[in-house]
């Protein structure tokens, strides 16, 4: 995706969602989140009756932080549903992902779209946890799912390391401290009923920050690691 196609993006975006994205939240994701992906697809050799040659068709808008994928946004053009867009787009976006080092993948996907929950599903993604009152216009819940492969290095990582690693490494427990503050404040913007557009852009500054942060923090591991190996077990 280029500057260029943002006319047609926004377009499709403000069809496909009662809470579509701003303009400046995609030049953010554009212009400076490193960790970001974003890919636009176009029609070719008149594959489709419905639109012309080089329309867009869809899109998909991700970050890929250290071994986490977080997919952000993934839109078909109604009408082109159900042809297998989206499919594609989720395959080249793990492919993507993979490529770059990622194990783990998360999205969040509003609990009535069935559909969206079944494509994923096709993947290996499953339903993690539930996000009371996470959309609104309508007001709805948001189903947490989660592809393993591998699992989360934070969450996988044996105690005892991380235990040593909290007690040598003052700036990893800074970063924890971080850590929890960031997921403090992400949980109190969800809870209001209706972001506004600086409060959606504050949302993706917590998330980005909260990756960042993680990021950080699994390098601190795996450097401790390389230089101090500890068997599995090891206090």
């Amino acid at each position: 995706m280029q500057e260029s196609d943002l006319e047609e993006v926004i377009a499709l975006e403000q069809r496909s969602f009662t809470e579509p994205w701003t303009r400046k939240m995609f030049l953010g994701e554009l212009r400076d989140n490193v960790f970001a992906t974003n890919l636009a697809a176009r029609a070719e050799n008149q594959e489709w009756n419905e639109v012309s040659e080089g329309v867009l068709v869809g899109y998909s808008m991700f970050w890929v932080v250290f071994e986490e994928l977080h997919l952000m946004n993934l839109v078909v053009r109604p009408e082109l549903r159900r042809r297998g867009i989206a499919k594609e787009l989720v395959r080249q976006t793990l492919s993507i992902a993979a490529a770059k080092g990622a194990q783990t993948a998360l999205l969040e996907v509003r609990a009535s779209n069935v559909a969206a929950q079944g494509l994923y599903e096709g993947f290996g993604f499953k339903r993690k946890s539930l996000r009371r009152g996470y959309y609104e216009h309508p007001h709805e819940d948001a189903v947490i799912m989660m592809l393993e492969k591998g699992g989360d290095i934070m969450l996988s990582e044996d105690p005892a390391v991380l235990e040593v690693v909290r007690r040598e490494h003052s700036e990893f427990r800074a970063l924890e401290d971080t850590h929890q503050r960031l997921e403090d404040q992400l949980t109190e913007l969800t809870k209001l009923h209706i972001l506004t557009p600086d409060e959606e852009i504050r949302k993706k500054q917590i998330q980005f920050e909260k990756l960042s942060t993680k990021d950080k923090m699994a390098e601190i591991v795996r450097q401790f690691k390389q230089h101090r190996p500890l068997s599995a077990g090891r206090s």
